[in-house]
Formats: C-alpha cells, sequence, structure tokens
C-alpha cells in the first residue's frame, strides 16, 4: 500500500510540474454589448492578448502529452492534460461567442484555440 501510494504522489507531482509550466491566460473583459461604446479599441487589444494566451496555453498542453509520451503516455496524464485542453477550448469559444455578440466580428483576434483530442 505505501508503495502504490508513493507511486502516485510521485505520477501526480510530475503531472502538476508538468501542467504549471503551461500559463493560463487572464480572461478578458469583454463588457455588456450597451456599455461597450468608447471601448472597443481597449477591448479588442485584451481580447487579441487572451486568445494568442489561450492558442500557447493549449499548444504548451499538447507538447506536454507528447513529452509524455503521446498516445503511450500513462493514461492519468493523458486524461488529466487532454481534459485542461478541452476546457480551455471551450473557454475560449466561449470568449469568442461572447467578444462577437457584445464588440462584433473578431476581425484582429486570432479564430479559435488548439484542436480537441
Amino acid at each position: 500500500m505505501r508503495i502504490t501510494t508513493i507511486i502516485c504522489g510521485g505520477l501526480l507531482t510530475g503531472i502538476a510540474g508538468s501542467a504549471m509550466a503551461c500559463d493560463l491566460p487572464k480572461l478578458a473583459v469583454i463588457p455588456a454589448k450597451d456599455q461597450i461604446a468608447g471601448k472597443e479599441a481597449e477591448v479588442r487589444v485584451a481580447a487579441n492578448a487572451y486568445f494568442v494566451g489561450m492558442q500557447a496555453y493549449t499548444a504548451c498542453l499538447q507538447a506536454e502529452l507528447v513529452g509524455a509520451g503521446g498516445e503511450s503516455a500513462p493514461a492519468v496524464v493523458k486524461a488529466v492534460l487532454v481534459s485542461r485542453n478541452n476546457v480551455a477550448v471551450r473557454e475560449a469559444e466561449f470568449m469568442m461567442k461572447l467578444f462577437t455578440e457584445n464588440v462584433g466580428p473578431a476581425d484582429s483576434v486570432p479564430v479559435g484555440a488548439a484542436p480537441t483530442r
């Protein structure tokens, strides 16, 4: 039992250490549609930084998965990294929808994040 605890603890520490290398970007504040007037440029800059950061974050998670062995990575490592990637993509999709609804077309904002697995 003790050896199992040590192995699991080491594995989870490794996962946390790896995932901590990937920095989740700060959310952009996107005001309500009726409060956006005069703030469009500022919101576009913040949203752009968020989307670029989210692309870097998901790329980092995917690189971590490759570094852990890709499809051959330990199941728990693969599950954690894929889950984090998928949650990040859903968040970015929601933020893009909110941006488009409240600010307008995202001409200068990168569209989408890395693909889900």
